[in-house]
């Protein structure tokens, strides 16, 4: 638990010293953004494999798989979007992209599935599959 704690405060931390905003949100919360958000400003990215995407994810995510090699260069991509919603199944990928975008130093807002495509499945919110 310590070490999730620590993670989550580094990572506000570098959020804020590069003029970002980092919100985190468990799926219920996620679930009125997803719903809500303007479309041209706002992004959904997926962390998972391909193979994991295809099988099931977020009507409107796009798949940038966090452990690939091409995933700075995905990400690049979409550094003039306004805002970022980004998951994964264990936050471990998501967490990964986030560190990306700091290091990219990408200024819109991301926001953090906390609970992940799992809970969002969970609690019965719509997926697609390809």
């Amino acid at each position: 638990m310590k070490l999730y704690l620590t993670i989550i405060c580094g990572l506000l931390l570098c959020a804020n010293a590069k003029s970002q905003s980092l919100e985190i949100v468990n799926a219920k919360e996620a679930s009125e953004i997803v719903n809500c958000r303007n479309t041209i400003n706002t992004i959904i990215i997926d962390g998972r494999s391909d193979v994991m995407y295809a099988e099931k994810h977020i009507k409107g995510a796009i798949n940038i798989d966090a452990f690939s090699d091409s995933a700075t260069t995905e990400l690049k991509k979409h550094l003039e979007t306004k805002e970022i919603i980004v998951y994964c199944t264990n936050q471990r990928r998501a967490e990964l992209l986030i560190e990306k975008l700091n290091e990219l130093q990408y200024n819109g807002k991301i926001i953090f599935i906390i609970d992940g495509l799992s809970t969002w499945i969970s609690l019965g919110y719509e997926t697609v599959s390809d």
